[in-house]
């Protein structure tokens, strides 16, 4: 389980590896991170799976497609005994807005300014509650939403170019820069198409 902005390198060699990213605006996730980094504080640094519930992951995500079925071996796996029930605080409904405003708006430039607007705030006090609520910064947010649907292009078979335009990106090195940061590879080095499967909850 690797934490968010901890430098790191993959060594896979020939062999098929699955990651899975949490993304921190859905509760579930924010659940699950909670758990993760309580057990890390009690000085739990890694949480291994046996080859028996590989093999059902492995199966959940490339034989029936069933990402409920991965999230509860995951969560079996790793025992949550550590996990909190869900927050009883109602979700911070101009955070939502604002998450959805984002994710309607990929491949278009947005700014703070309109963002805060539609919300009825200052751009400053979004920024703030937008981390309180979500748990990063509403920049990287933005990010991440357009790498996102840059890989949803390049799953309709879009060239690298064309989903470095159509996800709001300068150009493919920007995308490609931004790509790589996030997850450490270049979009080249993997994505082809016919070759990538979206599954959102």
């Amino acid at each position: 389980m690797i934490f968010e902005d901890v430098p790191h390198k993959v060594l896979a060699q020939d062999h098929q590896i699955v990651v899975i990213y949490l993304e921190p605006e859905d509760r579930q996730n924010q659940q699950f991170l909670t758990a993760l980094r309580q057990a890390r504080s009690d000085g739990i640094n890694t949480l291994p799976l046996t080859g028996k519930e590989l093999g059902s992951i492995s199966q959940h995500l490339f034989t029936d497609v069933d990402i409920d079925k991965v999230w509860k071996t995951v969560n079996k796996a790793v025992g949550l005994v550590y996990s909190p029930a869900l927050s009883s605080r109602p979700e911070d409904k101009r955070v939502r807005a604002v998450i959805d405003i984002i994710a309607s708006q990929r491949g278009c430039a947005i700014d703070m300014a309109f963002l805060s607007s539609k919300v009825f705030l200052s751009p400053s006090r979004l920024t703030h509650l937008f981390k309180q609520e979500v748990g990063i910064p509403i920049s990287r947010f933005i990010v991440w939403w357009r790498v996102r649907a840059a890989i949803e292009q390049l799953s309709k078979s879009a060239t690298l170019t064309e989903a470095a335009h159509a996800s709001g990106f300068s150009d493919l090195p920007h995308m490609s820069k931004t790509f790589k940061q996030l997850f450490g590879f270049a979009p080249s080095s993997l994505f082809k198409p016919h070759t990538i499967k979206i599954h959102s909850n």
